[in-house]
């Protein structure tokens, strides 16, 4: 079978190598590449992914919204989420999935052993895509979320309920929240680090998680540690939606193990 990853740029994405080792281990015989497709010619997206002959696909910045019109069928949680990153295409049909929100849940019970949401009140910093689809996944396992953004704007066209606060009021809430997650690019390689709430008001069982996994501890999270506070990076959340890619194209279970041993390599 023949998988990709849509997006511009492309280059620099780790997918490739990380769904390789999974055919490797796997003994599968499958490929995988990244197509970088610029918007100017994303209405070609049809005839580009008929000519790859391909069974499925990833789809990353910034087509994940894009891609949408184009599809035959959109699950409930994608739709929900207003982005899609995963394409499976049978007999010519294609049908998307987002398996960004559940990969960080799936994480949250590697590293944190959470696995029941039921009342835990959340924070999340920042209203991007990836902030969307986080909060309606915690949402739906019974989580309590309050989502911070500088701009309340931005929550104009999320298609369901959220208990939203300007950033600039995060530290009046921070202290009565199980988990505080960054979903913002602050802190990634090649972004300027900037303060966005004050750790020292967060309450000493606090779980502090952030999606970004270059650099694998990011300021954010070093801050959360030195309050002793425990603390999870984006690197699991990366591995789990492209494994649970995988088992939606293929209906076999992914070696994550190995996806995540290779992605530290490279990295």
């Amino acid at each position: 079978m023949n998988f990709a990853v849509i997006g511009h740029p492309v280059r620099h994405s780790l997918s490739p190598v990380m769904h390789h080792a999974n055919f490797t281990a796997g003994s599968h015989e499958h490929s995988y590449t990244a197509l970088d497709i610029a918007p100017a010619h994303f209405h070609h997206i049809r005839d580009i992914i008929k000519e790859q002959q391909l069974d499925g696909f990833n789809v990353t910045i910034p087509h994940k919204s894009a891609i949408m019109a184009y599809l035959d069928e959109v699950d409930e949680e994608a739709r929900m989420m207003g982005a899609v990153n995963t394409v499976k295409i049978t007999d010519g049909r294609w049908t998307g999935c987002n398996t960004d929100g559940s990969g960080f849940v799936e994480s949250l019970g590697q590293n944190f052993s959470m696995t029941d949401f039921k009342r835990t009140k959340v924070l999340i910093l920042g209203a991007g895509g990836a902030s969307r689809a986080i909060t309606y996944a915690l949402q739906q396992a019974g989580a309590e979320v309050t989502v911070a953004n500088r701009s309340l704007d931005r929550f104009s066209d999320w298609p369901f309920t959220v208990n939203a606060i300007q950033l600039a009021h995060v530290n009046e809430v921070i202290g009565t929240m199980d988990l505080i997650i960054n979903t913002t690019p602050i802190g990634m390689t090649g972004f300027a680090a900037e303060e966005l709430c004050d750790l020292n008001r967060a309450n000493n069982t606090a779980h502090v998680a952030d999606i970004i996994y270059t650099p694998a501890v990011t300021p954010f999270l070093a801050e959360a540690a030195r309050h002793q506070l425990p603390v999870m990076n984006g690197l699991d959340m990366f591995v789990n939606q492209g494994a649970q890619s995988f088992e939606i194209w293929t209906g076999e279970p992914a070696d994550r193990s190995v996806m995540k041993e290779r992605v530290i390599q490279e990295l």
